[in-house]
Parts: structure tokens; sequence; C-alpha cells
């Protein structure tokens, strides 16, 4: 009985802590529809935002789409790894109806609670995979992105400058898609070119990506890829310092206060929720949970002034032909005839 009231008393505070700390719900008390009938729930359980443009553009796409289609939205930013089970336990105690996990991070709460809890709501995850059956996937070709920055890193440094650096996150397949995506794509125009990468560890440390940024620039790395979350900005600040380019990463953050951003490389997570939550609108109980790829060919992935224009001035360093020769590279990755789509193997590649 004690336990029992102990675990009530959680989720009773679980689901407070939801409205207070950075849980929210559009048209909060509305749980009804203008004709009487309850709302659908539908939850993104994703890393806390801070300045992380990939959550940010989530929690947009997710309330954008909840005006448009009528259903309650919920967001639930976790701070930690054990807090990814406990909330999205909470969801099904609430009773939501669709619970969508926004990262790799939320990947192992999701994958545990839609076996665990198979009929009792719809799953999905975004960019990640999981081995339950019942949870929707959606992942990325990011390296096809990575590899049009790659190519701009080429085309922005001197001929003679040869080194390039990369911020990142952390290891593993999702940077090694990046940075495979990014050798690559320089290598096309550089072939003899070397590099160096760093990681912060964290999604949201820029002092610490700025610190890396400089000691890969006093390497001699010209162009560094940032690809450090909510990082990037210690990046940015390190480029105009210092005077050496850099892209941003998946919405346009290139900007007419730091010429030293010559591209982000996109990756729409904002019209990945909403393609998500409008076919589970759409096809209710017939939701279907195949697993889908998304890349240059799907327009999710990208790069600015090539694939997805800018409101921003392109900088002087690409000429109009450099953007017709990146035009034709994303077009020859669309059609397959430059397959990034195998990747090899981090340990072998050369």
């Amino acid at each position: 009985m004690k336990k029992k009231f102990v675990l009530l008393l959680a989720v009773v505070m679980l689901l407070l802590t939801f409205t207070a700390c950075g849980s929210k719900t559009a048209n909060e008390g509305a749980s009804e529809n203008t004709e009487g009938e309850a709302k659908k729930k539908i939850a993104l359980v994703t890393d806390q935002a801070g300045t992380q443009v990939f959550v940010l553009a989530m929690i947009d796409g997710l309330k954008d789409a909840a005006e448009e289609l009528g259903f309650e939205p919920i967001v639930v930013e976790c701070p930690d790894a054990a807090s990814f089970e406990e909330n999205t336990r909470a969801l099904i105690e609430e009773k939501v109806d669709f619970i969508i996990g926004g990262g790799w991070t939320s990947g192992e709460a999701i994958n545990k609670i839609a076996t665990e809890f198979p009929d009792a709501a719809k799953y999905a995850l975004i960019d990640s995979e999981v081995e339950a059956e019942n949870v929707k996937c959606i992942s990325f070709r990011e390296q096809e992105g990575a590899y049009l920055i790659g190519m701009i890193a080429a085309m922005t440094t001197e001929d003679n400058e040869n080194t390039f650096g990369g911020v990142h996150v952390n290891e593993g397949i999702g940077s090694w898609k990046w940075r495979y995506g990014f050798m690559e794509g320089v290598k096309s125009l550089k072939p003899d070119s070397s590099f160096v990468f760093n990681y912060t560890g964290s999604f949201n440390d820029p002092a610490k990506a700025k610190e890396f940024a400089i000691q890969q620039y006093e390497q001699g790395a010209r162009f560094i890829n940032a690809a450090a979350a909510g990082g990037d900005k210690g990046v940015f600040e390190a480029a105009l310092e210092k005077n050496f380019y850099t892209s941003g990463q998946d919405v346009d953050l290139t900007s007419p206060d730091n010429p030293y951003i010559v591209s982000s490389q996109i990756k729409d997570t904002y019209a990945t929720i909403q393609y998500l939550v409008k076919q589970y609108m759409d096809q209710g109980d017939a939701w279907t949970v195949d697993n889908e790829e998304w890349g240059l060919e799907e327009g999710t992935i990208g790069a600015v002034y090539v694939t997805h224009e800018s409101e921003n001035p392109r900088s002087e360093k690409l000429s109009d032909e450099e953007v017709a020769q990146l035009k034709e590279a994303a077009e020859k990755i669309k059609s397959g005839d430059l397959d990034l789509k195998t990747l090899p193997d981090e340990e072998t590649y050369k």
C-alpha cells in the first residue's frame, strides 16, 4: 500500500513538473474539441531545449501542428538519462495517445515503454532506430548534407589551406555520419586534406566548443564545422575572433552579423514532427510503423544556399560558379549517381 501511495505521489509530482518546468500544452485546460469530443494528446519527450535548434524546431512543429489539427500538445524536456523513462512512463499513466521520442537520447526509454505497453499508445522516434516493432523510427542521411558542407569548406579556404576541423557533441554513429560526409566533401576538391575533431560531451557547452575551435585554428584549421548543438555559439564566437570560416547545423544559422558562417547543414526536424503527427491524425487506428530514412531526395537534409534558400546574403567566398557546382553535386546525390547511403566502417576509413 505504501509503495502504491509513493508511486502515485511520484506520478502526480512528475505531471506537475511537466507544467511548471518546461513542459507546456497549447490551449491549457482545454481537453475537448469544439464538437465535445476528447482531444487527442500527443507528447514530445526530448532533451532540455536550451539553445538546441534541433529540439526547438521540434517543439515549434508540434505546437503549430496542434493549432492546425486541434490536438493537445505536451512537451516534456528531460534533464538527464534517467528522467526519460520516468517521464515516458508517466505519459502512459496520463493516457497520452501518441508519444514521440525527439532524438536518440530518448530511444532507450521509448523502446522500453513501447515494449511494456504496446497497446497503451502509439509511438515514434526521431533521429534513431530501436528494436520495438511498434515504434515508427525516422532517421536521416546526414552525411549527404555534410558532403555539401565539406565542399563549401574546400571552396572557402585558400589553395594551400588543407587542415579542417569539426567540433561535435560526441562520437558514435550519429557523429560519424556527419564527419564522414564532411571529409568526403572536402576531399572531393582537396584530396590531400587532414582533419581534427573534438567532442564537447554536452549539448549545451559553448565555452568548451569555443576552446576546441581555437585549438583547432591554432593547429591550422581555417574551416571548422560546428556540430555541437547549443555549443555551436562558441564556435561562431571563435570564428569572429580568429577569422576562420564555419557552418551551422539543423536550421539556417547564417547571419549578417557574422560573415564567417558561410552555410548551415539543414536537418529539418520541424517538418519531421509535422509529418508524424499529421500522419497519425489521418491514420488513427490504422497507424503504420514502417521505418523511414530521409536525405536530400526527401528534402529534409541539405545545405543553405544549395538546397535551401536564405534571407541572409550569401558569403562573397562562394561564387555563382561554385554554387552551381554544389547544386550539381546535390542532384547527383539525389539521383544516386553519387552514393553516400552506405557508410564505411569508421575504423577502416582512410
